[in-house]
């Protein structure tokens, strides 16, 4: 009944689509125009037409920051902010959001080559890989949960080009031939996309160009790391344009076995996208993407963090490596047959992952109707090493097949007056089919195998309105409601000596009313300050780990907060000077964390648990300058604190302690009221650069020496135990760049982690060990590129 209602909706609002399609044109729709902003401050907007603008032929993603609400009250209607126009930092000054704007420049700048680097530039934002391995774990503002499994989906969403990736392995790999990456903190979902808790990435593409252009980038450093970037981009027709990337990584493997010194590490990655625009005619744009990605490179094991008794103190006790780029592994026969490698195989990832959407734009003199139809899928092959050794106690092979269709519609008024708005329809579709297999030879002469289907459905709808009383005041109400559902089918884990296992379904749903109230105030031409109350949500789920005991897969419940957030926007000495500030408190309930319950037969088994009731507040600022010309400086400060109201969790210890002192299996509880929920409280990131003209000889050359850090606060295991703590770190990279003034190349010197410092991205355990994940240590290297 519920495939039945979601399929007639979504066949509704198709047939009403195409019937758009079919309008004739009216005679008074004038022509589109976009605001392109330079990157530096300082720059003023430049409307340039549709036909000829980048990015004009794609209705991408319009969020909370992008909506017709932040558009400046002297914007003329036909002027619509597309969400992909490059250097988009004017844009969103006139958003009454937290939004951080990342340029490609300063992507490349920072080395950012995967997802999780972004956490170096973004205040209060970290990117952890779960376990050491491909599954990215996000937390903004101190939301977000950990779950090494598949198939849960992240409180902060990652869209690219505006199509969500609604699982966190999926995110992986799509980090090349950018415009820019916009971050936007607190939730979202009141005017377009999913529903989110956390925040939103939303990873723009390049796109197609009107003029034939190409270009090339080489990237290479020590431990054998290389990069290259290819694209070329140019007109088929005078109304069809059409782009084509690629990049590939190879190298880099820093870490190394502590008994044969062979190394691991490696990347070997390669992918593609191609982008088809076609204007059809004024008023009509469609869109077409392609993309498709392989990784095969080396899984990263961990170092131990504490001494290891191999097969439960039957075996020889590994100490805890002082070298922290040291490590281990190794599997079982029977293991590595089961999995089809050979027993001496590295941990490893071989995934592969494909899409294709398809948008389309029309507009109308009083309205612009937009829709995004995707398909992606990924297959995840993946053996990861958890007791960093090479005896076998907690290898893991992941084999999960995932696929997503989205359907979004939207329809924004374009016309001028005291009242806009926007409202549309959100259909998603996503179906897992998963294995995991854990080798146990050593400590319990099993291996198990984990294996489920998931099945998952959410249909929303959404609307906002802007009305504006005067002209420097703009009053602002969104309302999100969504039904979503979850199944799953099948579930078991089979051990090798038993025999067939009992199978069980769950199901988990959602029925949520989201939604944003705010207001925003001009007070001057340059000055914005901002209020606004948010209601965020995230769907429930499942604790897919190796089952013991059938409740340990009972469903846990959504997520919700209430997200309270003040802040100014503002830019002084003709737009040299940018200073933006926000507080925020966030009324946390039914928060997802991952905890242990207690079972009356088996004792702890790990489990998924909402904790009742949480508080997060905090404060941000961000700074960009250009205080002369060619000296550009930037700086963001993020200070976070969250505390536990009402949660009690399992006390492990005191719990096992009674069962040994002959008390049956029953649960001692722990209070965690006012106690710390761990994330850093202080995140600091600041660049430098100065463009030098070079006098004499080299006269109209250009000598950039550039330096950017990124610092982070304490990390509290507050559930786990203070040895999984992790340090605070201070990174500093550097960088000196060569180029033309009005050329078409640059050659750049780099050192990453110039310190060399040495410091963990995550720690944790699994059976018997436990473990870190160091970071890189330093890279030097150089980048050449060129474009015709």
């Amino acid at each position: 009944m519920v495939k039945r209602t979601c399929r007639r909706s979504m066949l509704l609002l198709s047939s009403i689509f195409v019937s758009a399609l079919a309008l004739p044109r009216a005679a008074d729709a004038q022509a589109v125009s976009v605001h392109k902003t330079d990157a530096h401050p300082g720059k003023k907007d430049a409307a340039i037409p549709a036909a000829r603008a980048a990015g004009s032929a794609r209705p991408t993603r319009t969020d909370d920051a992008v909506a017709s609400a932040g558009a400046p009250a002297t914007a003329a209607p036909e002027q619509i902010l597309v969400h992909g126009a490059q250097n988009n930092g004017a844009r969103l000054q006139h958003s009454g959001v937290a939004v951080s704007y990342l340029s490609k420049e300063v992507l490349a700048r920072a080395g950012v080559t995967t997802i999780n680097d972004l956490q170096r530039l973004v205040p209060n934002l970290q990117i952890e890989p779960a376990m050491g391995g491909g599954q990215p774990q996000f937390h903004l503002r101190g939301i977000g949960f950990f779950d090494y499994g598949s198939n849960n989906m992240p409180d902060v969403m990652t869209y690219v080009d505006g199509v969500a990736y609604p699982f966190g392995i999926m995110t992986q790999g799509v980090m090349f031939d950018l415009a820019g990456v916009e971050i936007e903190r607190g939730p979202t979902g009141v005017a377009s996309g999913r529903n989110t808790s956390g925040g939103d990435i939303d990873i723009i593409t390049a796109e197609p160009t009107h003029r034939w252009t190409a270009g090339v980038m080489e990237d290479i450093a020590n431990y054998a790391r290389s990069k290259t970037d290819l694209y070329v981009s140019g007109p088929i027709s005078r109304k069809v344009t059409f782009r084509l990337s690629a990049e590939t990584n190879h190298g880099g493997g820093y870490l190394h076995n502590r008994d044969t010194g062979e190394h691991i590490g490696n990347a070997n990655r390669g992918a593609v996208r191609g982008k088809l625009n076609w204007e059809v005619d004024e008023t009509t744009r469609v869109s077409l993407n392609g993309h498709w990605a392989i990784d095969r490179s080396d899984a990263t094991p961990g170092y131990l963090i504490k001494p290891l008794a191999t097969a439960l103190g039957n075996g020889p006790t590994i100490p805890a490596d002082r070298d922290h780029y040291a490590t281990g592994w190794g599997i079982s026969p029977e293991f590595a047959n089961m999995i089809g490698v050979s027993p001496d195989q590295k941990p490893f990832r071989n995934n592969q992952s494909w899409g294709i959407d398809l948008s389309l734009t029309k507009d109308f003199s009083w309205a612009r109707l937009s829709a995004i139809s995707a398909f992606e899928a990924m297959a995840r092959r993946e053996m990861n090493d958890w007791d960093a050794s090479s005896s076998f106690e907690a290898d893991n092979f992941f084999d999960s097949n995932v696929s997503v269709f989205s359907q979004e519609l939207r329809l924004a008024s374009r016309r001028q007056g005291p009242i806009t708005w926007s409202t549309g329809m959100y259909f998603y579709e996503s179906s897992l089919q998963d294995k995991m297999i854990t080798d146990y030879m050593s400590t319990h002469h099993f291996i198990n195998t984990t294996r489920y289907g998931q099945g998952s459905q959410s249909l929303s709808e959404f609307a906002q309105m802007v009305y504006r009383p005067i002209h420097n005041l703009r009053i602002i109400f969104g309302l999100r409601h969504e039904n979503a559902w979850k199944y799953l089918n099948d579930y078991y884990t089979q051990r090798s000596t038993l025999p067939r296992a009992n199978r069980y379904d769950r199901f988990v749903g959602m029925d949520q009313v989201t939604g944003k109230a705010g207001i925003e105030y001009d007070v001057t031409r340059d000055v914005m300050a901002y209020f606004n109350v948010r209601r965020g949500a995230k769907e429930g789920g499942f604790s897919a780990v190796n089952l013991t005991t059938p409740s340990q897969i009972d469903g846990f419940k959504p997520e919700w907060l209430m997200a309270y957030e003040v802040g100014m926007k503002t830019e002084f000495f003709q737009h040299r000077l940018r200073l933006n500030g926000t507080l925020f408190k966030y009324d946390y309930h039914d928060q997802q964390v991952q905890s242990a319950v207690v079972d009356s037969v088996l004792g702890p088994v790990a489990k998924i648990v909402n904790a009742p009731r949480s508080t997060v507040w905090g404060v941000e600022g961000e700074m960009q300058a250009e205080p002369v010309k060619g000296l550009v400086l930037s700086q963001t400060f993020g200070y976070e604190q969250g505390q536990y109201n009402r949660f009690q969790i399992a006390d492990l210890t005191a719990t096992q302690a009674a069962h040994q002192a002959g008390m049956p299996w029953t649960t001692i509880y722990a209070d965690m009221k006012n106690h710390d929920m761990g994330f850093p409280r202080l995140s600091l990131n600041g660049s430098i650069s100065y463009d030098i003209h070079l006098p004499g000889p080299l006269h109209g050359y250009v000598l950039t020496p550039q330096a950017d850090y990124s610092y982070r606060s304490l990390q509290r295991a507050v559930l786990l135990g203070n040895l999984f703590n992790i340090k605070p770190y201070f990174l500093l990279n550097t960088s000196l760049t060569f180029r033309p003034e009005h050329g078409r190349w640059s050659v750049s010197g780099y050192i990453q982690n110039a310190l060399n410092r040495t410091y963990d991205l995550t720690r944790n355990y699994f059976t018997t060990a436990d473990f870190g994940i160091v970071g890189p240590p330093r890279f030097y290297g150089a980048r050449l590129s060129y474009t015709y």
